[in-house]
């Protein structure tokens, strides 16, 4: 199933006909979840399972789209929690198009080991197999799982709801679960006029706003005298169901438009509401309904004799809703919500005093009486009358106590709920009285309660934003800090009303705010990310300062900034430009592959303080000796500072016998202390603990074990070259190393951060950017993702790889690669030597074998295009430096995933992928049959050697191209030898 409105209506109609013709069977249900990882209307697995879990369906499941390495996350979390049996029947892996056939690389084998893995790590009881699977991949299955245990099952579901895109927990472990109040017309006139105008856009836009305030569903009420109930929401219904990505709950006394909604609403709706007013027909009615569409349900406490207003009267009609609901109809406790009624106490008569205490009272009985439920109220009703601050602060301490007294749920304005420490205990201790109706002589609570709010009309604690409270000077440097762009210009126009001259707000709060950041930073309390919306603020600042400026200066300090010649990476360079110009330097920034002759005329003609050079590889470590050659043999001196992922403080250390003014910065903050003590003249900064140059130890080497010959040379599909372009970008991001990107690239860092809080600080600030640049990137297209690969017929010879022709069997390239010393192992020992006897049937199908050959070598190239780096430098370019951080990041482990993907694509081809973890995280660590090579590491360092793989495949198919230092551009691309030999692993030369 694609659609889990559809499962809905198909699970009612086939249990409809079941019970017509008298017969039951089992009745199993399987969505198919594509590689994006949601359904094809956007349903990811959480709001699947919750809406399955509410149907009469004795299994659940997943079938086709994908194969079981794509499914095995979403399966692994309907096993762990789906109370039904559960299946699983992938696909034979994606397919692809070889020759004008679709053909699926997976074997039964891998299949086999996966399904190995559901069933007995996951308890997954059915499995089998979709498209592209056969007999045999049954009957390897059906071997593999055998008499194999599985672990037990959940056996209780927890309640959730949901919407047509995700689920919610309907108990919210540190919260409340809120339900925004402003899509019902009569308590919201806005909404009432939009309903009436038919302004389906203003109304998307109150619903969104409600979302992003933090309401975990919607009410949705549209009943007003003399309208059709009906007809508005036949038409609202459509559009909100996929508009908003929260539940919602429905609203209406209406039976008929209960049935409506829930014909409409996908994923598990919280119906609201079931009473006894009627008696028990309609509230039968409306319960029958609720439970035949698998939603939650409130129960109002209102019977025969009207509303219930006193503890006895609540506890007594919600006992009785209680009884029939779970024992006529079956409903769990766990999914029923009792409304006890909330009444204003603001009207001053004698009766409605005491109501807020009463609901509270009644709500902590039923607590311990009805354990499983959960309690919900509409909470502003209690301040119905009040002034706007005086409703706030009672709304807020009426919810803050009433969920001490055991609320799970609240229908509220999620925005307008103050926090009880921002609350001033005189108002807080007021609202208390009213709310408990603790009155005495000469007190009333409600007259002190509103006479409080005559009197602290200027209290800071009620203004919509306490941070406007602050001093201006304050609040910019705060804003810095903080990040906080929205208001910036009109707090900067404010302090120049005030008299202060632009350059001194520059030197002083703003850039007092930036040194706080560096500070941070450097203490490892702020991550790189948020340090760069620092910069972000601080650029907009200075760019709307600079008008009212009479002249802009030098700066603090003058800076020559380059990556060296041969190096296409920036990154790291334009991080140093970001934090050194927005701290008051200025930065000459001459780009990548820059010569030494052209770093020199920028010197000549800028005269600036230092010079900054960068470098991704470690070759340009060795550009770096050369220019600091160069520089002492023309009488420079001034100091040169030096950075990159390649180098070391020691060896920068050993740099100084041949320039002595020469610094290594680790970090872009480490670069501005340095330019802070060179500009000053005073003693430069010694590194942190840990930092500090000492004596470097022997560098480990990395030895593989002597190599054994190959059991078999696998057969590839094919010898040539071949390109592949269509590709799926949601399928690329499942091979992201997660890890390597939000450390790594994006720098968030787990430094003092206990386990728990760097995987809350990753979903809540990492994964939702991960998800907004892949969803951007495919729908915008600036990710574009190819590969040229290919397999060819090679044999060792002495040092040498032979590379074969695959049609003439001549010799077209060779490679040699270092040796460890001591007889060590050279990555050619992972091939056959030429003219070696075959181990199978190799003179058959090996190209070349009369010539010698008798191995197989793979080879790939993958690129994501040049439109990465176009965006990423726009987005630099604009300030946005962020973004530029989280682009720039994305697309490199993009690339990377997609070379990790087209490996495995490849070993599948090569019928060598049954040995594959299964955890992706151990696939990351070499996890497989055969390795990978890349030239510039270790085994395969000369990059040179990089023309003669473009001779071999003709990278300029997919649009990459050469630099003259053997570079690959476009930046984004990544080429590699691909070996198949059990034993390969990576390993370091001496």
């Amino acid at each position: 199933a694609q659609d889990i409105l559809q499962v809905r209506c198909a699970v009612l109609a086939v249990r409809e006909a079941m019970a017509e013709v008298g017969r039951e069977v089992p009745l199993q249900v399987q969505v198919t979840i594509e590689a994006t990882g949601t359904m094809l209307v956007g349903t990811d697995e959480q709001a699947a399972l919750a809406a399955l879990e509410s149907l009469p369906i004795d299994v659940v499941g997943m079938n086709c789209a994908t194969g079981p390495d794509l499914m095995d996350a979403k399966i692994r979390y309907f096993a762990e929690n789906s109370t039904r049996f559960v299946s699983c029947l992938p696909n034979a892996g994606l397919p692809r198009n070889e020759g004008g056939k679709v053909v699926y690389d997976l074997t039964p084998e891998e299949l086999a080991h996966w399904h190995l893995k559901f069933v007995t790590e996951y308890g997954v009881n059915a499995v089998g197999g979709c498209c592209g699977t056969g007999p045999e991949h049954i009957r390897k299955v059906a071997e593999a799982i055998k008499g194999k245990p599985a672990p037990p099952r959940p056996k209780v579901f927890p309640p959730q709801v949901a919407s047509l895109y995700q689920a919610v927990a309907l108990r919210q472990e540190a919260s409340l679960f809120l339900v925004g109040e402003r899509l019902n017309a009569t308590g919201s006139r806005r909404f009432r006029e939009m309903l009436f105008a038919r302004d389906l856009e203003g109304i998307l836009a109150l619903a969104r706003e409600q979302v992003a305030e933090g309401a975990h569903a919607l009410d949705l009420s549209v009943a007003w005298t003399g309208r059709d109930e009906l007809q508005d929401l036949a038409w609202l219904l459509p559009h909100l169901a996929t508009a908003v990505t929260v539940p919602f709950m429905v609203d209406s006394t209406s039976p008929e438009a209960m049935e409506l909604a829930l014909k409409h609403l996908p994923g598990r709706v919280l119906l609201n509401s079931a009473n006894l007013e009627e008696g028990l027909e309609r509230f039968d009615r409306v319960a029958s309904l609720a439970k035949a569409h698998g939603a939650a349900l409130v129960a109002l406490a209102i019977d025969e004799k009207g509303m219930a207003k006193t503890r006895e009267e609540k506890v007594r009609v919600a006992l009785r809703m209680y009884e029939r609901l779970t024992l006529h109809h079956g409903f769990r406790p766990e999914d029923l919500l009792f409304d006890l009624l909330t009444f204003p106490i603001t009207q001053g008569d004698e009766e409605s005093r005491p109501l807020a205490r009463e609901t509270l009272l009644a709500m902590e009985e039923l607590r311990e009486r009805l354990p499983g439920v959960g309690f919900i109220l509409g909470v502003s009703n209690v301040s119905f009358g009040l002034k706007p601050r005086a409703r706030r602060v009672l709304n807020s301490v009426f919810l803050d106590e009433a969920r001490k007294k055991g609320l799970t749920a609240a229908i509220v304005d999620a925005g307008k709920i103050l926090p009880i420490n921002q609350i001033p205990e005189e108002a807080y201790a007021l609202a208390l009285d009213l709310i408990y109706d603790r009155r005495r002589e000469g007190f009333d609570p409600l007259l002190a309660f509103m006479g409080y709010f005559e009197t602290h009309r200027g209290d800071p604690a009620f203004k919509e934003d306490a941070f406007q409270a602050l001093p201006v000077l304050e609040r910019l440097k705060r804003r810095v800090v903080e990040g906080r762009k929205g208001g910036l210009e009109a707090d900067l126009d404010e302090a120049l009303r005030e008299g202060h001259k632009p350059l001194d707000l520059i030197n002083g709060p703003l850039l007092s705010g930036m040194k706080e950041v560096g500070e941070l930073f450097g203490a490892g309390k702020m991550q790189l990310p948020f340090v760069l919306q620092a910069a972000e603020v601080m650029k907009r600042a200075v760019a709307h300062l600079e008008p009212h400026m009479e002249r802009r200066g030098e700066g603090r300090g003058k800076m020559v900034l380059a990556t060296v010649k041969g190096d296409v990476h920036d990154i790291g360079k334009n991080l140093v430009d970001i934090i050194l110009t927005n701290n008051g330097y200025q930065v000459i920034n001459l780009g990548i592959k820059v010569p030494i002759e052209e770093i020199l005329k920028a010197v000549e003609e800028h005269k600036p303080h230092a010079v900054g050079m960068s470098g991704l590889l470690v070759k340009s470590t060795v550009v770096m000796k050369e220019n600091l050659e160069y520089m002492r043999d023309r009488g420079y001196t001034l100091p040169v500072i030096l950075g990159g992922a390649a180098l070391t403080r020691s060896y920068v250390e050993e740099l100084k016998a041949i320039y002595p003014n020469v610094y290594y910065a680790e970090d872009a903050f480490e670069g501005l202390r340095l330019m802070e003590a060179i500009v000053s003249g005073e003693a430069f900064p010694v590194p942190k603990e840990g930092q500090r140059p000492r004596p470097e130890a022997p560098r480990e080497v990395i030895r593989a074990k002597p190599v054994g010959e190959a059991p078999f040379i696998p057969r590839p599909p094919f010898f040539g070259v071949r390109v592949e372009e269509d590709l799926d970008l949601a399928t690329v991001a499942h091979y992201v190393n997660r890890l390597a990107l939000f450390r790594g690239q994006w720098g968030y860092s787990r430094k003092g951060m206990s386990r728990e809080a760097w995987q809350a600080l990753v979903e809540r600030e990492a994964e939702p950017v991960f998800r907004r640049l892949l969803k951007e990137a495919m729908e915008e297209g600036w990710l574009r993702p190819k590969v040229l690969y290919g397999f060819f017929p090679v044999a060792r010879e002495g040092e040498e790889l032979l590379v074969f022709s695959p049609e003439t069997g001549e010799v077209l390239e060779r490679f040699r690669f270092p040796r460890q010393r001591g007889g060590g192992v050279s990555l050619v020992d992972y091939f056959r030597p030429r003219f070696a006897p075959p181990l199978r049937d190799e003179a058959e199908w090996l190209p070349a074998f009369p010539q010698g050959a008798r191995d197989v070598l793979g080879v790939q190239l993958v690129t994501m295009g040049e439109e990465p780096s176009r965006k990423a430098q726009a987005l630099f370019q604009s300030g946005a430096y962020q973004d530029y951080l989280f682009v720039h990041g994305f697309a490199v482990e993009m690339t990377e995933a997609l070379a990790e993907y087209w490996h495995k694509r490849m070993r599948q081809m090569w019928g060598i992928a049954q040995r594959d973890a299964t955890d992706i995280r151990k696939l990351f660590q070499q996890g497989y049959q055969g390795a990978r090579y890349s030239f510039g590491y270790p085994a395969c360092p000369d990059l040179a050697d990089q023309a003669k793989l473009d001779r071999l495949m003709g990278f300029a198919r997919i649009g990459v191209r050469l630099t003259e230092s053997y570079q690959l551009e476009p930046e984004h691309a990544t080429s590699a030898l691909v070996v198949h030999h059990p034993e390969a692993r990576y390993f370091s030369v001496d």
